[in-house]
């Protein structure tokens, strides 16, 4: 992984031609995990947790791994993807703020599903009602996380 090829890709992309005002510029649009290994703007390969970043200036897309997106430009998908991975992994536990209000933003979640799920995260107990809920949100999520 590439600090100084990382940072080349993004400048070239950007308005600014100042690493630290061009990073300023992006913001994480979407996060997905790739069916396939992809290679990061960085040159890394293999990544599967990509992020999408859309910069606010020049309307551009550009796509990079989750490592690069937390260590070089700090945008928190790093909890998106951990939260994922422990839900994928046992389908009973709970997501966290960042994964629910990352659906809500993109309409995964409805109004409804996102108060219910911040309401029950920090319950031990849960109806069996809720549980099924809780379920079917989660499950909803990682079907989106997938492309």
């Amino acid at each position: 992984m590439s600090e100084a090829t990382l940072k080349a890709e993004i400048i070239a992309l950007s308005f600014s031609q100042e690493w630290a005002e061009a990073k300023l510029e992006w913001s994480l649009s979407a996060i997905y995990e790739a069916a396939t290994p992809q290679t990061c703007l960085c040159g890394h390969f293999p990544i599967i947790e990509i992020c999408v970043l859309n910069n606010k200036r020049t309307c551009v897309d550009a796509e990079v791994g989750n490592c690069c997106v937390k260590k070089f430009i700090g945008l928190p998908s790093d909890k998106i993807f951990s939260a994922v991975k422990r839900v994928r992994k046992d389908p009973t536990k709970s997501l966290n703020a960042e994964a629910i209000f990352h659906a809500f933003d993109r309409s995964w979640l409805n109004a409804w599903e996102k108060d219910f799920y911040l309401n029950i995260m920090g319950k031990r107990v849960l109806t069996e009602k809720q549980q099924l809920k809780k379920r079917q949100v989660n499950n909803l999520i990682l079907a989106n996380m997938r492309k």
